[in-house]
């Protein structure tokens, strides 16, 4: 019988509650208030789009891997072209946007990937979507887009790509820059920068259809394409130039220089053959063209007088600002010159293992007044049979230059030895030039706040070290206790805390860090490590 009344009494249940009025929650009553946005000018507008989808006002020439920003890039431009569907009065500045710098992303970079995978995936006996590839479509779409509307091809300044697409799919990359005329710079599958078969079509295409393109590479396989660029005037714009495994002479590389007037950025990578001679002054060859940023790797050849000579020129002198050298024949010793030459330098990089130790000859100090960014990445054999590393005189050399204050306007430098924040800090002062004992003691210290980026061989982190500079006497000219906020940024294995200290003098000439004591007990009694790597506690 229980069952039978339970049965009964459902429908009544269900009735009482049909009959019940249900209560909703009141709906907020709609406001309409002024327009502000009608008054806005458009750069003002541009200006708020562009927090809505920062890569749109990417200008740059840089891969797609390394233009990468934060947050989806799909859904910021989906934001962005609900944006121009708003009103008339942002339809023009939201549409533009959209064409300028476009973006084809593999998957979206938040949770809503796990939705669109799910949805593009048909669970049937034949899983007909299985095999879906999202870019590839993506970018079939948009070469539609702008091959239905010229006018839309016109907007495109840069067209980004994942690396599987531009590698799988060259005709239709070939058929979608074929109708944007202004296109500065593109994705492009590696083949095309050696000059291989398979992309033969894509460059005829490229160098047809876009005269306006700012980046371009020549790799080994490319010897016949560079040495032609001297007698077809072809990407006179260009500003981003990329030579890595030529096989080619000075003459030829001068030549092939000559043809792009506005060039600003060069990188010359694994040229064995390449010498001081591809850099001097030469009656016979065009002029070297003046660089605003040169990258040098892989060039044993390279020393500093081929670089001083490239710096004889005034334009060029004016002109560089910014300098990286990796496995060159250009000495960490021989710096100075090169910084003496060049009074426009704001980055410098020198990367190189040495052998030897500095020389013990008296080496003038590196002298910078525009210098700001230093990467000063001297590494050696760890295996010294007791003996200390070779790169150990490098960084002293360059403690001695820092303290002596000839490079004021550093603010940051990265260094490859793990005890090169404690040393500038701790160690006594070091004497100058390399001299040893018998050579002049340094004078001042650091004038200037410094940021202190280091690594060891065995680290894969940067550790953080800012620097204050020291205090300045006191009115009856007697110095006080230096303090620092040595608040090293810790990696991972040391807890991710900062540590502050003091400092006192250690009775050797120079200077000891001990915790401070504010906030510490005084005995082990009254308080307890919250963790083991804690271990001022």
């Amino acid at each position: 019988m229980g069952l039978f009344d339970k049965i009964r009494s459902s429908p009544r249940r269900s009735r009482r509650s049909a009959g019940t009025p249900a209560t909703e929650p009141p709906t907020p009553p709609h406001s309409t208030g002024r327009d502000v946005t009608r008054k806005l000018p458009r750069a003002v507008l541009a200006r708020i789009f562009d927090f809505i989808c920062p890569h749109a006002f990417d200008h740059s020439y840089e891969t797609s891997e390394d233009s990468m920003t934060d947050g989806c890039m799909l859904c910021d431009m989906r934001d962005l072209a609900h944006c121009s569907q708003v009103c008339r009065r942002w339809y023009p500045e939201a549409h533009l946007l959209l064409y300028t710098n476009v973006r084809i992303d593999t998957v979206h970079y938040c949770e809503l990937e796990v939705i669109l995978a799910a949805k593009r995936k048909r669970r049937s006996f034949f899983d007909r979507n299985g095999d879906l590839d999202a870019p590839q479509v993506r970018l079939e779409l948009f070469m539609r887009s702008v091959r239905e509307s010229r006018d839309l091809g016109k907007l495109v300044l840069s067209l980004r790509m994942p690396y599987m697409t531009r590698e799988a799919n060259k005709s239709t990359i070939a058929r979608t820059i074929s109708v944007l005329p202004l296109l500065r710079y593109v994705d492009l599958p590696t083949g095309l920068f050696s000059d291989e078969a398979s992309c033969m079509t894509l460059k005829q295409e490229l160098m047809a259809s876009c005269p306006d393109l700012r980046r371009m590479s020549y790799r080994h396989g490319a010897e016949g394409s560079f040495a032609r660029l001297h007698e077809a005037s072809r990407w006179t714009n260009l500003e981003k130039l990329e030579l890595s495994g030529l096989h080619i002479d000075a003459r030829i590389l001068r030549n092939g220089l000559a043809a792009f007037v506005r060039l600003k950025d060069l990188t010359l990578e694994d040229l064995p053959w390449l010498d001081d001679s591809a850099f001097e002054a030469n009656s016979t060859l065009p002029p070297f063209p003046a660089l605003e940023l040169l990258t040098i790797r892989e060039t044993p050849q390279l020393t500093a007088n081929g670089l001083v000579s490239f710096l004889s020129a005034t334009s060029n002198r004016e002109a560089l600002q910014d300098l990286s050298l990796a496995s060159t024949g250009v000495l960490p010793s021989t710096l100075h010159r090169i910084l003496a030459a060049a009074p426009q330098l704001r980055n410098l990089s020198i990367t190189q293992e040495v052998s030897r130790s500095f020389p013990n000859e008296q080496i003038p100090p590196l002298k910078s007044q525009s210098l700001r960014l230093l990467h000063y990445e001297i590494t050696s054999e760890v295996e010294t049979h007791g003996l200390p590393p070779a790169a150990n005189s490098y960084y002293t050399y360059l403690i001695s230059c820092l303290m002596s204050r000839c490079l004021p306007s550093v603010r940051d430098i990265y260094v490859r030895d793990a005890q090169f924040p404690d040393t500038l800090l701790l160690a006594p002062p070091p004497r100058l030039f390399g001299g040893g004992e018998s050579g002049p003691r340094m004078v001042g210290g650091l004038s200037q706040p410094l940021n202190v980026y280091s690594k060891g061989l065995d680290e894969l982190e940067w550790n953080f070290t800012p620097y204050e500079p020291d205090c300045a006497l006191g009115h009856h000219g007697a110095r006080t206790r230096p303090v620092s906020f040595h608040e090293a940024q810790l990696n991972r294995s040391w807890g991710g805390e900062a540590r502050k200290s003091v400092l006192v003098g250690n009775g050797f000439g120079g200077f000891l860090a001990v915790p401070e004591d504010d906030d510490r007990p005084q005995s082990s009694g009254g308080y307890k490590r919250a963790s083991r790597q804690d271990l001022w506690r």
